[in-house]
């Protein structure tokens, strides 16, 4: 038989929501981290552990209480010339980072989980990540498959609400493009369901070095504001460098990057450059240079002239006594400062 507890409402004591880090994750939930390689989920990780071993400040400003212990399950990066030297990077006080080692196999879930709560009780550990989860599921049960992913992961959100320790399993995005960031995530929409927040990264849409983490899901508050994140360098390693609040959200992220993916490479390019010369004409050669920087070839780059269409004009600077080619989108406005008087273009045969 099932062992029912019943209770009234009348009788339930209502609880406050406690927070490790308000509006991103709370103590005794379930939550993700979802973000395609290279947005630096793991350094994302590792800061955190750094700043709440350190007892704060967070990413976005706000204090902790007093330091406290993280507990990591890393099934892709080495502990020793990987996961230590990043976290020494960041600052960590390492006797409040757990790093367990695994004896011929990862732990699996939800068969391990019962020394994987013994770990977290015995630590007073605060916070508990999962990189990544994937790895930790065993091959019975199908990550696709709702049911499947609910008989793994139920456990793992009851190990967080007794113990109090909040759980951050980091998850890869799948390559399909989609309106919305909780439809991203690699396996089951179970997955996403199970957690109480979901975290999401991605690149900001007008700045190729700068990312942005958001909160594409939350169970149990408003959310918070996203952060700006930039991956620097500090004794040689990887670190993660915040910027402050960005105006995204973690929909608007994916609808931008759908529509990138949508265009093609002309496409794209075409409206790079519209945006290059919105507000006038620009010299030849710091079109030629800004394409280079942003990765454009200069094949497509002349495509995507032809096709918008870009013109040319000579113009000749008195100061410097010399020449210069300068680029410029007959449809964009012409700024009173240009370097040269808006040249006369005939119109189309047959317009008159």
């Amino acid at each position: 038989m099932v062992p029912w507890t019943v209770e009234f409402g009348c009788d339930v004591r209502p609880v406050p929501l406690d927070w490790l880090w308000p509006g991103y994750l709370a103590r005794g939930k379930l939550a993700l981290l979802e973000g395609d390689p290279e947005m630096g989920k793991s350094l994302l990780s590792i800061d955190l552990m750094a700043r709440l071993s350190r007892g704060g400040p967070l990413a976005d400003g706000k204090a902790l209480p007093r330091p406290g212990v993280s507990v990591l399950l890393s099934a892709e990066d080495d502990l020793g010339d990987t996961v230590l030297p990043r976290a020494e990077a960041a600052g960590a006080d390492l006797l409040r980072l757990m790093l367990p080692r695994f004896a011929g196999r990862v732990p699996r879930f939800p068969d391990d989980l019962p020394a994987l709560e013994d770990m977290v009780r015995d630590s007073g550990a605060e916070l508990l990540v999962i990189d990544p989860l994937m790895a930790f599921l065993p091959p019975k049960v199908a990550s696709g498959i709702d049911q499947c992913v609910r008989q793994a992961l139920t456990p793992l959100a009851e190990l967080a609400g007794r113990t109090r320790c909040a759980v951050l399993a980091v998850r890869h995005l799948t390559k399909k493009p989609a309106d919305r960031a909780i439809l991203r995530g690699q396996g089951s929409m179970g997955i996403v369901a199970a957690a109480r927040t979901a975290l999401f990264t991605a690149p900001h849409p007008d700045d190729a070095g700068l990312r942005v983490l958001s909160v594409a899901k939350s169970n149990v508050g408003a959310r918070p504001p996203a952060l700006g994140y930039r991956v620097g360098e500090a004794a040689g390693r990887p670190v993660i460098e915040w910027t402050g609040p960005v105006g995204l959200t973690a929909d608007g992220l994916c609808e931008k990057r759908k529509r990138s993916v949508e265009l093609g490479a002309r496409e794209r390019v075409a409206d790079w450059l519209k945006r290059e010369l919105a507000e006038g004409p620009r010299p030849a050669g710091a079109i030629y240079a800004a394409a280079a920087a942003a990765g454009i070839p200069e094949r497509t780059l002349w495509r995507a002239k032809k096709e918008i269409p870009v013109k040319s004009h000579r113009a000749y600077d008195v100061k410097a006594n010399r020449s210069e080619w300068y680029w410029y989108d007959p449809d964009a406005p012409w700024p009173k400062k240009a370097p040269f008087s808006r040249p006369f273009e005939l119109p189309p045969l047959g317009a008159i």
